[in-house]
């Protein structure tokens, strides 16, 4: 017997015990308490393994690092290699550019690159992460039944922190379903998503949780990217965040940070997606503990306004300060680094591209409230993002090759994007959940073909039987 069905024979056993014996408003502590940084700080047996790094918590709207006291912005970047060569990009093809053979075996989408059997190949990899002058690495996609043990260590010891996904693209998934079925649907040849969801998700939590240098966990990312139903989901993300934190609790682990990854729709659907997944619907337990945003719109190195000069208010983060700028919650761009516009590239070189001007627009502009941005991506694949094109990408091209944007972001990510260290966070209201109108409308705006209602969460899966809709 796997792991994972282990894990589903213990799930069913301990949540009815859980259900129970559910934590409620009055014992529940904010990230933002100091009982919550103590709690933050508690010694678990992966305490005896040596590492400069101390947890980062969670004060007010802001991040701090647990043992100093000091603010924690969090410069990122995202990993997800997939040993591809030119041959896979998706657009125009240029003649001279002849796809090599990769050192590494290519990887499907839903790999996981993090796995102790990939050290081969992340043992290079992630020194250059670090030598961006980077912090956290944002992975996509864990399978747990596999140790992370040296990924972990080998991060902790270069100073990068970790953001980890909860749910994955082929096993343990959040389907863009209308809610409650996204988490009670037994799909053909699957079983039931949200026992499959919840047993994946506590079994990372188990294996990270450990880890000092666990920055955080992600809920979801962009549900409603590929499927427009996606948008009648985030009833279940609310209540897998519930799950999670309850979980948190019962076992005596760190409480971890849970973030959601939000597709930049623009407009307000962002704002009132953010505040319903921050908002304490039916307990604290269901709002997530910070918000980002994955965002692409910034592609040119600056804006100005009619007269002709430069004009941040004409920028497209302008309407991003006036939504978030109060926000309850810290607030991090979880992907950011367009890649068209002024800063589009091309094959062989990959020469110029992006200046990632927009670190010190937020260090100027956002500090107040932008906790971090993770820089979209380490490895070149088949949008031509990457920093770096890893051995073999293109014909002859035998070793690691860095790209000018790999040595234009390290020029921002060394300057000190927060000044002050010491900064306070700015006291806040807490998130009003938005009404069940408002959400019916923003899913209506988004042509969901089932609406869902926001404001009823489903239910935590108990047992096999809750296969069938209630």
């Amino acid at each position: 017997m796997g792991a994972l069905e282990t894990a589903v024979l213990a799930l069913v056993v301990a949540a009815a015990a859980q259900q129970t014996t559910a934590p409620n408003s009055s014992n529940h502590s904010s990230a933002g308490s100091p009982a919550s940084a103590q709690n933050d700080t508690t010694t678990t047996a992966a305490d005896q393994m040596t590492s400069s790094l101390h947890p980062v918590v969670i004060r007010g709207n802001l991040l701090y690092d647990s043992v100093t006291g000091h603010r924690f912005f969090a410069k990122g970047v995202a990993y997800n290699p997939r040993n591809g060569n030119y041959g896979q990009v998706l657009g125009t093809h240029k003649a001279e550019c002849i796809p090599g053979q990769p050192k590494f075996p290519p990887l499907p989408y839903f790999a996981d690159p993090a796995a102790d059997d990939m050290e081969e190949q992340f043992k290079d990899y992630l020194p250059l992460i670090a030598n961006l002058g980077a912090n956290v690495v944002r992975l996509y996609n864990i399978d747990p039944e596999k140790s992370h043990r040296k990924f972990m260590e080998q991060a902790a010891s270069l100073g990068l922190y970790v953001m980890v996904p909860l749910t994955r693209g082929d096993w343990g998934f959040l389907p863009a379903l209308p809610s409650p079925q996204c988490y009670f649907e037994d799909l053909p040849d699957y079983g039931h998503v949200g026992l499959n969801l919840l047993t994946s998700a506590k079994l990372i939590v188990d294996q990270f949780s450990q880890y000092e240098n666990t920055f955080m966990f992600v809920v979801g990312n962009e549900i409603d990217h590929l499927d427009r139903q996606g948008f009648a989901a985030y009833p279940c993300v609310k209540a897998l965040t519930r799950d999670i934190h309850r979980y948190q609790k019962a076992e005596g682990y760190r409480r971890v940070p849970l973030i959601y990854s939000n597709k930049d729709q623009g407009g307000q659907d962002r704002l009132e997606i953010g505040e319903y997944l921050a908002c304490e619907l039916e307990s604290p337990d269901d709002a997530v503990d910070a918000f980002g945003l994955n965002v692409y719109s910034w592609c040119d190195p600056e804006y100005h306004d009619e007269t002709g000069a430069v004009n941040f208010r004409w920028s497209p983060y302008q309407e991003i300060v006036r939504q978030f700028g109060s926000f309850s919650k810290p607030f991090l761009f979880t992907e950011f680094g367009c890649n068209i516009g002024s800063f589009k590239w091309e094959c062989p070189d990959y020469q110029g591209g992006r200046t990632w001007i927009q670190l010190s627009v937020m260090a100027d502009r956002m500090i107040d409230f932008v906790s971090g941005a993770v820089a979209f991506e380490f490895s070149m694949e088949n949008n031509e993002f990457g920093l770096v094109m890893t051995p073999g990408f293109l014909k002859g091209q035998n070793d690691i090759k860095l790209t000018d944007s790999y040595f234009a972001l390290q020029r921002q990510f060394r300057q000190d994007i927060v000044k002050n260290m010491s900064q306070q966070p700015t006291p806040r209201e807490k998130t009003k959940c938005i009404s069940r109108e408002t959400a019916f409308q923003l899913q209506y705006r988004q042509h969901v073909g089932q609406a869902s209602d926001w404001t009823v969460l489903p239910e935590t899966p108990l047992f096999p039987e809750t296969t069938l809709l209630p």
